[in-house]
């Protein structure tokens, strides 16, 4: 009680009152009170921990509004690949604009607590639903077969997606992208479950430069190897996909400045780069060329 007091800059009977108006409204003991001690009661208990997680938000909401200005510390979460593949080669461009600004890269594909992990933002890989938190497309750029050109010397190209039937697919987490490529090229019965699975798009990446298969990868993760012909994509065909990459943060992120304007720069970047790739309209499974 004496603590708590401290903490709201009252008396320690003052706490005790509003405890004791609790107790009233709820008609539940909370504490066991002794001349030389307090303690939870059982209900006292199982009621901390429920409402545990809503005063860490409330704390680390505060937290925020007092370091406007003060911190220019970042924290992102997202998976290796991502973070290889996409943000950290065109990360310097904000750090450039932005001097003294410090962005700390936390790779991984769990489930993560924004708030009580204390990290500003997530990019995650689904469909952009998020209970409580807000969330702004990233990259829904359209997902492309690419190879080694070594895999399909010397020509570089196949004549008919059904030549794809004899390599073999490389997948990532995300397997069900194969199926939804052949239905959409109108071989719904292709076999898409042979060939190697690995954790992330790292390592079918690296797999498909080796020449070891043939993967399907979005066009904004893998822009420099095609550029400089490392990968080709041997049927120049893409599809939609209904799946995307996602910007998810809990709203009281941008209340520090600096976090806002990382924000509004990542956005922009992939909506500025989404422009120049992506087609007019279409719809999920839609085949276009590119």
């Amino acid at each position: 009680m004496k603590k708590a007091a401290e903490e709201l800059c009252v008396t320690s009977s003052a706490v005790s009152q509003q405890i004791a108006k609790l107790e009233g409204m709820i008609n539940i003991r909370l504490f066991i009170r002794s001349p030389r001690s307090l303690e939870l009661t059982t209900e006292g208990r199982i009621y901390l921990r429920a409402i545990r997680p809503a005063f860490g938000q409330i704390a680390e909401a505060t937290q925020r509004l007092m370091n406007e200005g003060k911190s220019n510390k970042i924290t992102v979460s997202c998976t290796s690949s991502f973070a290889i593949q996409w943000l950290l080669p065109r990360l310097p461009v904000f750090e450039q604009a932005n001097p003294g600004v410090e962005v700390q890269i936390n790779t991984t594909n769990r489930r993560v607590d924004l708030l009580s992990e204390g990290i500003d933002f997530a990019v995650r890989h689904g469909r952009g639903i998020y209970p409580g938190l807000e969330s702004e497309c990233l990259l829904n750029d359209r997902l492309r077969p690419v190879c080694s050109p070594r895999l399909i010397a010397p020509e570089y190209r196949l004549s008919s997606p059904l030549e794809m039937t004899g390599y073999t697919l490389l997948h990532d987490e995300h397997r069900m992208d194969w199926a939804l490529w052949f239905n959409a090229v109108d071989i719904p019965d292709a076999d898409t479950d042979k060939g190697p699975v690995f954790v992330d798009s790292n390592g079918v990446l690296e797999a498909a430069i080796a020449g070891k298969g043939i993967a399907l990868i979005r066009s904004a993760l893998i822009q420099e190897e095609l550029n400089n012909g490392t990968l080709v994509n041997p049927l120049r065909m893409a599809i939609d996909s209904p799946i995307a990459y996602y910007l998810v943060y809990d709203e009281s992120a941008i209340l520090q400045r600096m976090s806002r304007r990382f924000r509004d720069w990542i956005t922009a970047t992939a909506a500025a780069e989404k422009n120049e790739d992506q087609a007019p309209s279409g719809s999920a499974g839609m085949v276009t060329p590119g």
